[in-house]
């Protein structure tokens, strides 16, 4: 094999010329959201272990799950911070992994459902006070990926905010729904495949239309990632990219409502 192996190539697929040969633009642009996904990882503290939990949701082992958890735990990471410190990454290497093409989407269901069963022992004993902000969040129809969604609604409600999760293949007449039984101020529309997060725009236009053009929408899913334009598009206020961005703009957004309504 030579110095500058050569990926090959569709006759739909563009080509770019890169340093180490030539791969598709498709290739390209996938090795580099692997790229930042691990570059965004590897400084964290408890990257090894966050493997380890990664390792045992792949593998459909939840007692090991659980093992790896009590042995970050009683080596002095706090309840309080395992989440933070252990399973959000762990998550990210999972949501990575599947972005990646390292595992497949079976694998990354069954690893899901370990992951979810196992949240209960990364939890913070005690969620911080209610900040009365109530946020509706969820999968967009035809979408059934739960796990960045999953990440971002613990995030939220560890944080004291009222999260009505509508799960997943959620229509946009649900999301309507429960912000008019809930009188939310925030919807969160979640969608990682890229025909389904252009149709969030159904959600912007099914609110407007019952006379919502106030609520704000914010999106997440990796398509939003890649594309910020595409978040516009669909009549988004923001985007999402895990945990601490949620708790961010949610914050920002909150401050500024009350701003407004203060006027």
């Amino acid at each position: 094999m030579g110095s500058n192996p050569t990926t090959a190539t569709s006759q739909n697929d563009a080509v770019v010329a890169t340093g180490h040969g030539i791969v598709t633009t498709r290739a390209s642009a996938i090795l580099s959201v692997c790229a930042v996904i691990r570059r965004e990882h590897a400084g964290d503290v408890a990257s090894e272990d966050a493997h380890r939990l990664y390792e045992a949701f792949v593998s459909q082992d939840p007692a090991e799950a659980i093992r790896v958890v009590e042995s970050v735990r009683a080596s002095g990471v706090a309840q309080a911070q395992l989440f933070d410190t252990l399973y959000v990454p762990a998550m990210a290497l999972l949501g990575g992994a599947w972005a990646c093409g390292e595992i497949d989407e079976i694998v990354f269901t069954q690893a899901s459902v370990v992951a979810e069963q196992i949240g209960s022992f990364v939890v913070p004993p005690i969620a911080r006070q209610d900040t009365g902000v109530t946020v509706v969040i969820g999968t967009m129809q035809r979408d059934r990926h739960t796990v960045g969604k999953d990440i971002i609604a613990a995030a939220l409600k560890e944080s004291g905010y009222r999260v009505n999760d509508l799960g997943l293949d959620v229509r946009p007449a649900e999301f309507l729904e429960r912000v008019e039984e809930t009188g939310a101020r925030i919807v969160i529309v979640c969608a990682e495949i890229l025909g389904v997060a252009r149709s969030t725009l159904r959600v912007r236009e099914m609110l407007v239309t019952a006379g919502h053009d106030d609520i704000i929408v914010l999106v997440a899913g990796s398509p939003f990632g890649a594309d910020p334009a595409l978040a516009r598009s669909v009549g988004a206020n923001g985007v999402l990219h895990g945990a601490e961005s949620a708790l961010r703009v949610l914050g920002k957004v909150v401050g500024d409502l009350a701003g407004s309504e203060a006027s």
